[in-house]
């Protein structure tokens, strides 16, 4: 016998019986829970719910799912009818609105709760228990009207409408116990809620702490998708990975250990066999290292300038290995030893005698030494090189190829050098792994900051967005000595106030403005997000760091009337001393960042007087850097100092006032001041005031670009074939006279750059002719055969044809 559908009524149906009036309020009875029927009632108060406490009315049906069936005419199926009561009529057309509206309402509503408990289809996120409670209590209210005006004997129903209402009220309950569920089950639910069975919050997934394998010779983040966190679930394999793998079989211990030992040998001997045998690029390294008292001069030129910038060594360890290297010669090739040819590289280009003091000072042997070096990253030998010492000299190397012919790489870029660092875990903080000797944590963290410092510097030469790992959560070193650190120490050192001068603090201090300076980097690369007021902002910010450079430099440095043993006194406890070379060398930095963020607006202020700020900002930075290179006077080179040496042998960035970058930047502003002032025409015997106060403030700019011009030439004839600096600042000068005595340009121009290559090519004549004597000299005195001069092959005069080309971009961009 079929029985009749859940909910339905027909004619035979005898009536249900009728619920008690539920007394408790509507809350408590979803939650489940006895109520003190108090208004609000207790359990509601505890709870801290945003619903309010609300009771149904007395209603003759109060529960939403029993329509009281004496209230509603029972009715037929088909054709077959029942008689209605006189006095009842069909619902009016108001009311069926009302239920259509409720209709709508529930079907959007289930969705929504369909995603609250299952998890949405779309990014959209499942609404609050707020809102659930808001939208449950309208639908009672609505239900309830329909259930009074049903229930009132002056009115009727009809059937549909009937079974209509009958089924909403179904889905309705369904509903509000699926949301009940949700809501108490969601995990950021109000503290006090009563959790049931069903509604528990279900557990998070724990998070596994990252694992650093460091070792001396190696060192590797484990990153979470590594295999070992699966393997440590198998207890056995575990075991088998310590330190001794048959302790669980004591019984085969000796032949366990023999295994394992043979297995090792033969491994090693099949991977010797199957690399690569290729030519060292030193076939004798260590023979190609100058005698000791030379080499103590160079490690001391470097020390005394781009390690406290740049810290890359620990002293106490370096010396330890340096003074063994001397008295225990051996012809491997050691990390060490990469170490110290980059650091002789590097001592080069700041010794006072170099290119005069025989080969300990050839250019070649630099450049060998630096393919040696990166042959030992990565050739053979790369596997070995995952570790701090593999980090350092890739540190080391990445500087000595700014100081000399080979320049910057694509390939062995500091965005290698990010990676490769990443891949160690250099980026973490030390303190996620507390098994690390406090040495090495240090170590990490001055690593990692002289990373960051390299890449970001490559960043703002190659226009190579900054990219730095989300995760990287490193903290700063410490402000410490050397001599604070040992590698055998078992216990942290606290770190010396920032006030106290230590080995760090010229790091510190530069790294204090890494935030800003990447701010301002991620914006020169993308213009799109660069706002005047932004870049303005920035600028004023980095103008203020350099005021604090300036005053710690000045609390800091000693003045030449400083007496030698207070001098002294000052620095017992440090191996680094700051010199006017820090001073300028981070100066410079600095401001290099400010005259790139104004340069877009810069050049627009020609047409748009509000940019006129930024025109005197790149204006005031640019005549500070260039007024670095006064201590620069070639071709006499017994007065130069650490940072004029710098600024022959740099390249990119190391040139300072010497780069194209900076000294257009002046060239611009004294052509563009000559096209707003343009002179007036010369009268017999007068002269015009203001034509002479243009010429006063224009002079000092003028000035600065000869000297620039004079020296870039000078480079060129120490033997550096870097040409087009020296062409196009010498057409820039003759562009400028020929504005100022009115004469045609274009002609200017041309015939300036004829007189600049034929200069260029005599200089680069002289150069060679020196060095070959000098080779010959050398190979008289050694045997040795002649080797042709580096760096002039296909040099000559027909680079004149090059003037047309270059012609017309000049004038393009002027």
């Amino acid at each position: 016998m079929n029985r009749p559908a859940p909910g339905a009524i027909t004619a035979e149906s005898e009536p249900r019986k009728r619920r008690r009036p539920a007394k408790s309020c509507e809350q408590c009875r979803q939650r489940k829970v006895r109520c003190d029927r108090n208004v609000p009632c207790g359990p509601c108060r505890r709870s801290r719910s945003s619903v309010d406490c609300s009771y149904r009315q007395a209603l003759r049906s109060p529960c939403p799912i029993a329509v009281d069936p004496t209230a509603l005419p029972a009715t037929q199926q088909g054709t077959s009818t029942t008689n209605l009561d006189p006095a009842d009529h069909i619902i009016p057309e108001v009311h069926r609105q009302d239920l259509t509206e409720i209709v709508a309402t529930s079907s959007t509503y289930r969705s929504e709760a369909r995603n609250a408990v299952h998890g949405p289809a779309s990014t959209r996120e499942p609404p609050s228990p707020s809102q659930h409670g808001s939208s449950v209590r309208h639908l009672q209210e609505r239900l309830q009207r329909l259930e009074e005006q049903l229930a009132d004997p002056a009115a009727g129903a009809d059937q549909s409408l009937e079974r209509t209402l009958r089924d909403l009220c179904g889905k309705v309950s369904r509903l509000e116990e699926r949301l009940s569920q949700s809501v108490h089950s969601t995990p950021g639910r109000e503290p006090g809620r009563e959790e049931h069975g069903r509604g528990a919050q279900e557990p998070d997934l724990p998070s596994t702490p990252l694992r650093l394998h460091a070792k001396v010779r190696k060192m590797k983040l484990f990153g979470p998708t590594h295999h070992v966190y699966t393997l440590d679930k198998l207890q056995m394999l575990g075991s088998l990975t310590g330190k001794e793998p048959q302790s669980l079989y004591p019984e085969r211990k000796v032949e366990l250990a023999n295994l394992i030992k043979e297995c090792r040998n033969l491994r090693k001997s099949v991977k010797k066999e199957q690399s690569l045998k290729t030519n060292d690029p030193v076939s004798d390294l260590r023979n190609s290292i100058p005698a000791r008292d030379v080499c103590d001069e160079l490690v001391r030129c470097y020390m005394d300038t781009f390690e406290p910038v740049y810290r890359v060594l620990h002293l106490p360890t370096f010396g330890k290995e340096y003074q063994r290297f001397w008295e225990e010669p051996s012809a491997k090739v050691t990390p060490f030893l990469i170490k110290l040819t980059l650091v002789l590289a590097i001592g080069i280009t700041f010794h006072p005698r170099r290119g005069r003091a025989g080969a300990e000072h050839d250019t070649q042997l630099v450049q060998s030494w630096i393919y040696a070096a990166q042959w030992w990253l990565v050739g053979p030998t790369e596997r070995l090189t995952s570790s701090l010492e593999g980090i350092q000299a890739f540190c080391l190397l990445l500087l000595a190829r700014q100081m000399g012919a080979l320049g910057p790489s694509n390939w062995l870029s500091p965005g290698s050098l990010l990676q490769a660092a990443t891949a160690m875990g250099l980026h973490l903080d030390s303190a996620s792994f507390p098994t690390l000797p406090p040495y090495m944590a240090e170590m990490r963290a001055r690593l990692w900051t002289t990373v960051l410092e390299l890449t970001i510097q490559c960043s703002l030469d190659t226009a190579v967005p900054l990219i730095i790992p989300s995760s990287s959560d490193s903290k700063p070193p410490g402000n410490l000595y050397d001599k604070d650190l040992d590698p055998d120490m078992k216990q942290a050192t606290t770190a010396r106030p920032m006030s106290e001068l230590t080995d760090s603090s010229i790091q510190l201090l530069l790294h204090e403005s890494f935030p800003l300076r990447a701010e301002a980097v991620n914006l020169i690369h993308d213009r799109s997000k660069l706002t005047y007021a932004k870049a303005i902002e920035l600028g004023n910010t980095l103008r203020d760091t350099c005021q604090t450079v300036a005053a710690f430099f000045a609390s800091h440095t000693p003045s030449p009337t400083t007496p030698q043993h207070q001098h002294q006194h000052q620095y017992t406890n440090g191996d680094l001393r700051p010199t006017s070379f820090h001073r300028k060398f981070l100066d410079m930095i600095l401001r290099r960042y400010i005259l790139l963020l104004h340069l877009p607006f810069m050049r627009q202020a020609a047409t748009n007087p509000q940019y006129h700020f930024s025109r005197k900002v790149c204006l005031e930075s640019a005549m500070i850097i260039a007024s670095y290179a006064n201590t620069l006077t070639l071709p006499a080179t017994a007065d130069l100092d650490d940072f004029a040496r710098l600024l022959i042998a740099g390249r990119g960035s190391f040139r300072g006032p010497l780069s194209l970058e900076l000294f257009s930047i002046l060239g611009l502003e004294v052509i563009t001041q000559l096209e707003e002032s343009p002179p007036s025409p010369f009268s017999s015997g007068t002269t015009n005031p203001l034509d002479e106060l243009a010429r006063a403030t224009r002079a000092p700019l003028i000035k600065s670009l000869e000297h620039i011009r004079d020296q870039i030439f000078q480079v060129i004839r120490l033997g550096t074939p870097s040409l087009k600096r020296c062409i196009i600042l010498s057409a820039m000068l003759a562009q400028i006279r020929a504005m100022e005595m009115g004469e045609p340009v274009q002609e200017a121009v041309g015939e300036s750059l004829v007189l600049s290559l034929r200069d260029c090519y005599a200089a680069l004549q002289d150069s060679a002719a020196k060095s070959q004597c000098e080779v010959e000299v050398a190979a008289m005195a050694t045997g040795s055969s002649l080797e042709s001069p580096t760096g002039l092959t296909g040099v000559g005069f027909g680079a004149v044809s090059l003037c047309p080309s270059l012609l017309k971009g000049l004038l393009a961009i002027n």
